[in-house]
Parts: structure tokens; C-alpha cells; sequence
């Protein structure tokens, strides 16, 4: 489903003069009726930032064998879901070359896009192929993707926000590491008992919120480099993108942390970076 012209995109091929800059991705949470789910806002803030940017919904059951979502199984749900991310994002992809795509997936959202864009299989859910469903081609186009509440969530991961210091309930192995980590923020705190193994359901629904600007602003400098418009350095790898800032200086790296309640690490930024509060556990340099 695209914000625009949506249920036309795959009767009538896009001519390049219809072809946007960006177009986004987006996957909802289990039981999230038709729709982008809690990622909405976040999804509206990158089209909105975007002039002619469009966006599009990943069609798939997001179902836990709920009667409401039809009684399919979540492992069910995850592999259809795998399957939708990649057909949908190659079937654009091939259709219209030069866009810029982001990926954005909410909770069992984020767990397919996860699978999707970093392959790995998921032997969690049934899916043992190891390979990137998504073409080479589309491969080098996504700029950014954003995890929110991702189940596959493991400590250690150089592209991990939040306060989580452990694993999901479909975690991904030890010593897992994604081709595409650059490219990559995935936002999970401690309370969460999906991503983490916390209590607070309500820390789970939250993301969109409490790190919805963090994410923009990530998505921003990524979507702006394969645009052209960055003031750094870009490459872009069969291992990710590097953006290089047009300067440098002690302290933490864009987008790392710099800071709240337990941290212990470095408290000041790279130049031209600030370090600026997510939440009372979470500050990060952007």
C-alpha cells in the first residue's frame, strides 16, 4: 500500500518521471490492523521530509495465532512476512532503480525486516535459509532501517539503542554481526519483555515516541548521503555505508552514546556533534 497512488503500484510500472527520491517501508506489530501499526509516525516523519517521497505498507498476516488475525501462527507470520518485505521491496526496486528506500518495522515489524535485510535465517521461526532475500540491486538503494522492538535483539551490536542489555525472545545468535550495521538503528530498552526481557508491555509500545526524532534524524543523514547531499564522505559497500563527518574530534561517534543514568563511557561528542538527552538512560550524539 503506498500513501500514494497505492493500490495502482503493481497494475501500472512507474515511468522515471514518476519514480520518487524516497520511498519508505513500512511493517507493523502483531495484531496492528491493516496498516503501518505504531510505526506510523515514524514512517509519515521521513515522507514528510521528503518532498514527493511515498511509502508503502508491507503486506502481511502480523499475526501471533490471535482468531483476530486469523489464527496464523507467529512463525507463520514471520516467514510470509520475510517473504512480502523482500518480493515487495525488489518489485519496487526493479521498477524504479535509482530511489532511495528506508525500511521501517515495528516489533514482529522490525523481527522481518530484520531477517529480510540482514539474512541470517531465523531458525527461532522455521526459516533456515541463511541467504539476503532482498536483491543485490534493492541491497545498495536502502539507505536506512529501523528496528523498533525487534525480538531478534541481542547485546553487543554496534547498531543497538536503548538500555537492553540482553537478548529478545527470537534472539539472534552469539556473535551474529549484519552486512548492513552502518545502515542500521534498532531501539530497545530494559523494561521491554518482547525485544528484552523486561515487564512493561507499555515500554514496548513506546518507541515511536520516545525515540521517533533520533530515528528521523538517523534516516535523515543516511537518505541525504545516497542523495548526494551529505558534507561527508560516503562509500557504499557490500558491508554498509560509511559516512565520515566533515570533521573530527575526541569524544563518542555520531549516533553513539554519550551518556545517561549507569553509563560510563565517553560524555562528549565528535565534533560537530552534540550530546543530546533521549531518555534519563539514553544520550546520544547527533
Amino acid at each position: 500500500m503506498f500513501t500514494k497512488l497505492a493500490s495502482l503500484v503493481f497494475l501500472l510500472p512507474f515511468a522515471a518521471a514518476q519514480c520518487p527520491n524516497v520511498h519508505v517501508f513500512g511493517a507493523r506489530e502483531t495484531t496492528a490492523p491493516p496498516g503501518y501499526g505504531t510505526a506510523a509516525s515514524v514512517v509519515q516523519s521521513i515522507v514528510s521530509s521528503y518532498s514527493g517521497s511515498t511509502a508503502e505498507v508491507i503486506n502481511y498476516p502480523a499475526c501471533g495465532g490471535q482468531s483476530s488475525c486469523g489464527d496464523v501462527s507467529y512463525a507463520s507470520s514471520v516467514i510470509q512476512g520475510v517473504s512480502a518485505v523482500a518480493n515487495q521491496v525488489n518489485a519496487f526496486n526493479s521498477q524504479c532503480p535509482n530511489t532511495v528506500l528506508v525500511l521501517v518495522g515495528y516489533s514482529q515489524g522490525g523481527q522481518i525486516m530484520d531477517d529480510a535485510y540482514c539474512g541470517g535465517g531465523d531458525t527461532n521461526e522455521g526459516l533456515s535459509s541463511t541467504a539476503i532475500p532482498i536483491s543485490a540491486a534493492a541491497q545498495k538503494k536502502i539507505a536506512a532501517a529501523i528496528f523498533m522492538g525487534d525480538p531478534r535483539h541481542i547485546p553487543g551490536l554496534s547498531y543497538n539503542v536503548g538500555t537492553c542489555q540482553a537478548s529478545g525472545f527470537a534472539p539472534r545468535p552469539s556473535g551474529f554481526q549484519c552486512p548492513y550495521a552502518a545502515e542500521i538503528q534498532s531501539y530497545c530498552d530494559a523494561a521491554d519483555p518482547y525485544c528484552c526481557n523486561g515487564n512493561d508491555p507499555n515500554t514496548h509500545q513506546g518507541y515511536a515516541t520516545e525515540y521517533g526524532s533520533a530515528a528521523l534524524a538517523f534516516v535523515k543523514t543516511k537518505v541525504n548521503a545516497l542523495l548526494g547531499g551529505s558534507t561527508g564522505t560516503t562509500t557504499k559497500t557490500g558491508t554498509g555505508t560509511t559516512t565520515s563527518p566533515p570533521s573530527s574530534g575526541t569524544g563518542a561517534a555520531e549516533y553513539g552514546q554519550c551518556g545517561g543514568i549507569g553509563w560510563t563511557g565517553a560524555t562528549s561528542c565528535a565534533s560537530p556533534y552534540t550530546c543530546q538527552e533521549i531518555n534519563a538512560y539514553y544520550y546520544q550524539c547527533l
